[in-house]
């Protein structure tokens, strides 16, 4: 049966970095929003007015993956559960598991990697969210009530790959 993994996390914790080591070891379709909002917008701001045409697009393709049978890999900051639940129905609508990965990393570390995104993109980093955007979004963080995986990027993190591997497997 397919699989949806669902990251969770602010900007600069290292979700892309994580989505993509995930892709080589379970490939998937990585959705990532940082791309698609490039595609939508020609200069991507992260208001309200962009989440109302990039998230509804997102669950269109998450549907439409998973009912080909394809597991999808959500790169997004999904920082509120309302954010969330349309992911749930989906998967549930689809007979897939589904699995929350919460990211994260030290604040001292997030503000480096936005500082040096701000100076110089690496090829592979799609967002447009800075240290400004990532402030606005601390307010919107909130607890993951059901079980998932925690992971801090701060660090080697190849043993909870293995572990979310294992899991997407069994």
């Amino acid at each position: 049966r397919p699989w949806l993994v669902v990251l969770v996390g602010l900007p600069g914790s290292g979700k892309s970095h994580f989505a993509r080591a995930l892709a080589k070891r379970a490939p998937a379709a990585l959705l990532d929003s940082d791309a698609l909002r490039g595609v939508l917008f020609a200069q991507p701001q992260h208001t309200q007015r962009e989440h109302g045409r990039l998230f509804p697009a997102l669950h269109v393709l998450i549907d439409r993956l998973l009912g080909r049978g394809i597991p999808v890999i959500v790169d997004a900051t999904n920082l509120k559960a309302s954010m969330r639940r349309p992911y749930s129905k989906i998967a549930e609508a689809h007979g897939a598991k589904e699995v929350l990965v919460r990211v994260t990393a030290p604040a001292r570390v997030i503000r480096e990697r936005l500082t040096r995104r701000s100076t110089g993109r690496a090829a592979e980093d799609r967002s447009t969210a800075d240290a400004e955007v990532y402030e606005k979004m601390l307010a919107d963080v909130e607890p993951i009530p059901q079980k998932h995986l925690g992971v801090d990027t701060s660090r080697e993190f190849s043993a909870a790959l293995d572990k979310l591997v294992t899991l997407l497997q069994s």
